[in-house]
């Protein structure tokens, strides 16, 4: 209906906790969608696959000469962050969103 159009999901997949760029989960912090220090390689004496942040962030961004500002009081948005354990090469990135 017409209230859908004014619903935003974003779905972020990170392939690899140790190859994510800086710059790229520093915005993601800002935007309140990840937080550092939570993820865990293993629980239970299970190694974790990947780990799954979600958050509706009235944060937004511009970009202006490469700098990234963050800007507050936007449409809200619906952040799906996906960060993967361990880097396997992207090939399979794109059904972690779908399943």
């Amino acid at each position: 209906g017409a209230r859908m159009r004014k619903k935003i999901v974003v779905c972020v997949v990170s392939d690899g906790r140790a190859k994510i760029n800086p710059r790229t989960r520093a915005l993601l912090a800002g935007m309140g969608v990840y937080q550092e220090g939570i993820a865990k390689q293993q629980v239970n004496n299970k190694d974790v696959t990947a780990h799954i942040y979600e958050y509706t962030s009235q944060v937004g961004m511009t970009i202006k000469n490469d700098v990234v500002s963050l800007v507050p009081k936007q449409q809200p948005v619906q952040m799906l962050f996906c960060l993967k354990e361990k880097n396997q090469k992207k090939i399979n990135s794109h059904t972690d969103g779908s399943s």
